[in-house]
């Protein structure tokens, strides 16, 4: 199972994000706050255990953790889109848990009540993301903010369980793939 994972999602991940992408996700990490959480859940728990730029620590099932914060969640959206309304405050919860930031692009320009500020998406940023996937909508990746590692993360709606089993497993291929 896990290596048809593996498979699928090596298949799938575009190439390298560019530096233009990069800035625009760089200006949403600026704004992290400095105050120390903790935050528990049942399968993964995320402590931050420094001010803003220290480890933020995704405690995994298998007892490993890993320090996510160099990683964000690019998510695209349309403001039409009602997978987008149902699926949105379930992503915006499962990051806030978690200790992931969000940078939203938006197909059409506009946000919603979830995520009322978006990037609109140019040329530039399809390419980057959207080479070997359909434009479809909701759609979601890892992103690290250092090295420009780009992992599909998911495509449509789902429950807040599955999205956090889904990012477990996007981190693990990470780590395995010595992208972490």
């Amino acid at each position: 199972m896990l290596r048809k994972i593996l498979a699928i999602l090596l298949l799938l991940v575009p190439a390298l994000a560019t530096a233009g992408t990069i800035d625009e996700i760089a200006r949403l990490e600026q704004g992290k706050g400095t105050e120390p959480t903790q935050v528990s859940t049942p399968s993964a728990t995320s402590v931050r255990s420094e001010p803003a730029g220290g480890p933020v620590w995704l405690h995994l099932p298998d007892g490993r953790r890993l320090d996510i914060r160099h990683w964000q969640i690019v998510h695209f959206v349309r403001s039409d889109c009602p997978y987008c309304h149902r699926f949105n405050p379930v992503l915006k919860a499962v990051a806030a848990e978690i200790g992931l930031n969000i940078f939203v692009y938006s197909f059409d320009g506009a946000g919603d009540a979830a995520f009322p500020k978006v990037a609109p998406v140019n040329d530039r940023v399809l390419k980057d993301f959207f080479a070997e996937l359909p434009r479809a909508t909701p759609t979601d990746f890892i992103v690290n903010t250092q090295t420009l590692v780009t992992i599909p993360l998911s495509q449509g709606e789902m429950s807040g369980d599955a999205l956090k089993q889904r990012l477990e497993e996007s981190f693990l291929l990470a780590d395995r793939l010595g992208v972490l």
